[in-house]
C-alpha cells in the first residue's frame, strides 16, 4: 500500500495507462488496415467471379451472334471459343470452390500466403446459393457442348447461356453485396471500437492530466506560497497535506522547519525580552518541546573554584522544579566533557551510563528523576559563566541524530541568547553591588569628615611625639578613605557628559602648564611633541582634564626621579581620529596584570583604590573613544588614547 501512494509509482502506472491506450489505438489501427485489405482482396475476388461469369456470357452471346458457315470458320471457333469458355469455367469453379472452402491461394488474391476469409452465415448462404446456382449453370453448359471434346455443340452452349444466365449474374450481385454489406459492418466496428479507445485515452490523458494537477502542481503552489511566506518572515506558516506521497513527505519536513524556526525566533524573542534565569528557563521548556522530546530542562553553571557546578534551576514538565541536590562535582564527569568540546553530548542510555562512574553524580540524580535519555548543551559563548543546558527524557533512546543535528547548529544562537540573559543578571546584581556601595559611601562620608575635623584640630594641638605620629597617620588615612568614597561615588554614579566642540590641543597644553608641578615633585618633566593643525573633538572639558590628570599622576608615580614623561598628540586619517601617546620609562607591567588594569578595585599600588583607570576607561567609552596600555622593558609603559575628530 505504502508503494501504491508514492508519487513515482503513481505517475509510471498513469504513463504505461495512456501507453497501453494508445498502443492499442495503434494495434488497432492496424487490425483496421489489415481488414481492409483482407475485405478488399475479398471484394476483388468477388469482383473477378463476377467479371468470369460475364465473361463466359459474353462469349455465349458472342457466339450465338456470329455462327460459323463451313468447317474451316467452326475448326477456328472451337480453338478460340471452346477454350475460352472452359478458361472461364475453370476460373469460376476456382473461385466458388475457394469460397466454399473460405480458403484462396496466392494466385487468387497475389498475396504470400494462403487467404482466409472470415464470412458471416449470411454470406455463406450466399456463397451456397451461388454454388448450386454456378453447379446447375455449369452441367448445363458442358451437357449442351456433348461428349465429344474434339467437335463440341458451341452453337448448343451459347444459346443455353444466352438463355439461363441470368440466376448466375443476380446470384453474383447478391454476393457482391452481402461481401459488401460484412466489409461494411466489420469496419464499422472495428472503427467504433478505435473511436472508443480513442476517447478512453483522451478521458484518461485528462484524468491523469487532472490528477497530476491535483497531486503535483497545486501540492507544488502550495509549497512555493508557503516558501514566499516564510522567506516573508511568516517563520510559523504551515503548508495544507493534501497526499500521502514524496510531496506529503516534503510538505511536512516544510512544515516542521517552518515549526522549528518559529519556536527557535519564540524562544530567542523571550530569552532577549528576559533577565531572570528561571524565567528564561520557563521559556526553553515551553518553546522547546515543539523542537524535541523534553520532560526535563535545567541550567547548570560552574563555580569560581571551577571544580563544582551548581544546578540553578530546573523545570519538569513545564513547571518549576525544586532540586533535592544543587552541587555537583564537576571533574571527570561528562559536564565537563561537553564544556571542553563546547558541542552538544548525547547521553542515549542514563542508567548504563551512569552506573559506571561514580562521578556522575548530576547524572544519576537525572536516573533517580525517572529520566533515560539526555542532551548536554554547553552555555560558553559570550557567557560571563561557563554552563550547560540539560534536556532530557523519561523514554530510552528517543533522542535522534536530527534532534542533536539541530541542537549543534543552533547552539550558537541559543548559548549566545542564554548567555545575554545570564550577562544582564550579573550586570543586575552588579548595579544592585553598585546601589549599595554608593549608598554606604553616603552613610560614610558624614562622620568621616567629622573624624577628619577632629584630627585637624589634633594637628594643631602640640601632642607627645608618639601620639602626634599616630595622629598624622591617621589623618593621611582619613583622607585616602575620603578620596576612595569620592571616586566610589563616581565610579557609581551615572556618567554624564556635556559635549562640546573644543581643541584637544590646546586644553591638554594648558593642563600640563597648569599641572607642571606634578611632575617637579620627582624632578620630572613633560615632553610635548604635536603638529600645528588644530586638533578638534566633541568632548567635556572636565572629564577630559579627569582623564589627563589621572595619566598623568599615574606616569609619574610608575617613572623614575629625574625622566621624562613624553606626550604625543596626532591625527590618524584612515580612522578619522586624535591619537594621544603617553609613554613612561617605568618597570614594565606583568602581562598577567595588563588585562586587569582596567577592572574596579584592581591595583598594584601599596595606597591605590583601583577605580582611577576603570573611570577613565568608562570616560573614555563614553566619549567614543578607545584606550589601550603596552609595557615592555626597552619602551617602558605607554598609554595609547583614540578621540573620533569633530
Amino acid at each position: 500500500m505504502k508503494l501504491l501512494k508514492m508519487l513515482k509509482t503513481q505517475i509510471a502506472a498513469a504513463l504505461v495507462l495512456i501507453m497501453l491506450l494508445f498502443g492499442s489505438i495503434f494495434t488497432l489501427s492496424m487490425v483496421a488496415l489489415n481488414e481492409q485489405q483482407s475485405y478488399n482482396v475479398l471484394l476483388n475476388i468477388t469482383t473477378r467471379l463476377e467479371q468470369s461469369a460475364q465473361n463466359l456470357v459474353t462469349l455465349g452471346l458472342n457466339y450465338a451472334m456470329n455462327v460459323p458457315g463451313d468447317s474451316n470458320s467452326y475448326e477456328r471457333d472451337v480453338k478460340l471459343y471452346y477454350r475460352a469458355i472452359l478458361g472461364q469455367i475453370e476460373m469460376v469453379d476456382s473461385i466458388t470452390h475457394s469460397f466454399m472452402v473460405e480458403e484462396f491461394s496466392p494466385a487468387l488474391t497475389n498475396f504470400g500466403d494462403t487467404y482466409h476469409p472470415h464470412l458471416t452465415p449470411a454470406t455463406q448462404q450466399t456463397v451456397l446459393a451461388v454454388e448450386e446456382i454456378w453447379k446447375a449453370f455449369r452441367e448445363g453448359i458442358f451437357e449442351a457442348l456433348g461428349k465429344d471434346n474434339g467437335m463440341p455443340r458451341l452453337d448448343s452452349a451459347a444459346e443455353y447461356i444466352a438463355r439461363y444466365h441470368s440466376p448466375l449474374a443476380a446470384s453474383i450481385d447478391i454476393l457482391l453485396t452481402k461481401i459488401q454489406e460484412q466489409t461494411e459492418q466489420q469496419l464499422n466496428q472495428v472503427y467504433q471500437l478505435h473511436l472508443l479507445l480513442l476517447i478512453a485515452a483522451v478521458i484518461i490523458t485528462l484524468g491523469v492530466f487532472g490528477w497530476f494537477y491535483l497531486a503535483v502542481l497545486k501540492p507544488l503552489r502550495y509549497a512555493v506560497n508557503g516558501f514566499d511566506k516564510v522567506a516573508q518572515g511568516d517563520f510559523g506558516y504551515q503548508v495544507p497535506v493534501t497526499s500521502e506521497n514524496e510531496l506529503a513527505m516534503m510538505t511536512r519536513s516544510f512544515n516542521t522547519l517552518s515549526m522549528r524556526l518559529d519556536a527557535i525566533f519564540k524562544l530567542i524573542d523571550k530569552i532577549q525580552q528576559g533577565s531572570d534565569l528561571n524565567e528564561t528557563l520557563g521559556f526553553v521548556a515551553e518553546e522547546f518541546s515543539a523542537l524535541l522530546p523534553l520532560d526535563w530542562v535545567g541550567a547548570l553553571f560552574v563555580t569560581c573554584d571551577n571544580n563544582t557546578i551548581v544546578l540553578e534551576g530546573s523545570y519538569r514538565s513545564g513547571k518549576p522544579e525544586i532540586a533535592q541536590r544543587s552541587r555537583y562535582p564537576l571533574s571527570n564527569t561528562l559536564l565537563l566533557k561537553a564544556l571542553e568540546s563546547g558541542e552538544p553530548l548525547h547521553i542515549p542510555n542514563m542508567p548504563d551510563t551512569g552506573s559506571e562512574n561514580a562521578d556522575f553524580q548530576f547524572l544519576n540524580h537525572l536516573i533517580s528523576g525517572g529520566l533515560k535519555d539526555a542532551i548536554f548543551l554547553p552555555i560558553t559563548e559570550l557567557s560571563p559563566i561557563p554552563g550547560v543546558l540539560a534536556f532530557a527524557t523519561s523514554k530510552e533512546n528517543v533522542y535522534t541524530p536530527e534532534h542533536l543535528e539541530l541542537l549543534t547548529n543552533i547552539a550558537g544562537l541559543i548559548t549566545h541568547s542564554f548567555g545575554k540573559t545570564v550577562r544582564l543578571a550579573e550586570h543586575s546584581r552588579l548595579a544592585a553591588i553598585g546601589g549599595f556601595a554608593s549608598g554606604i559611601a553616603h552613610e560614610i562620608r558624614s562622620p568621616l569628615s567629622t573624624i577628619s575635623m577632629a584630627l585637624d584640630y589634633f594637628q594643631n594641638v602640640e601632642l607627645p611625639t608618639a601620639a602626634s605620629k599616630r595622629a598624622n597617620l591617621a589623618h593621611k588615612e582619613a583622607e585616602r578613605m575620603a578620596r576612595l568614597l569620592e571616586e566610589i561615588l563616581l565610579y557609581a554614579k551615572p556618567l554624564q557628559l556635556k559635549l562640546e566642540q573644543l581643541d584637544l590641543k590646546k586644553l591638554l597644553l594648558q593642563l600640563l602648564e597648569t599641572y607642571r608641578t606634578i611632575p617637579e615633585q620627582k624632578q620630572q618633566r613633560f615632553e610635548w611633541q604635536t603638529t600645528e593643525a588644530e586638533m578638534l573633538i566633541q568632548g567635556d572639558s572636565d572629564r577630559l582634564i579627569q582623564i589627563f590628570l589621572n595619566l598623568a599622576r599615574n606616569a609619574c608615580e610608575a617613572a623614575p626621579s629625574g625622566s621624562t614623561i613624553r606626550w604625543q598628540l596626532s591625527e590618524e586619517p584612515l580612522s578619522r581620529s586624535l591619537k594621544i601617546v603617553v609613554n613612561n620609562q617605568g618597570d614594565p607591567i606583568p602581562e598577567e596584570q595588563i588585562e586587569n588594569l582596567f577592572a574596579p578595585f584592581f591595583t598594584t599600588k601599596t595606597n591605590g583604590t583601583g577605580l582611577g583607570l576603570s573611570i577613565v576607561k568608562r570616560i573614555v567609552d563614553g566619549l567614543g573613544g578607545d584606550i589601550a596600555i603596552r609595557s615592555n622593558s626597552e619602551q617602558g609603559t605607554t598609554i595609547t588614547l583614540l578621540f573620533p575628530q569633530a
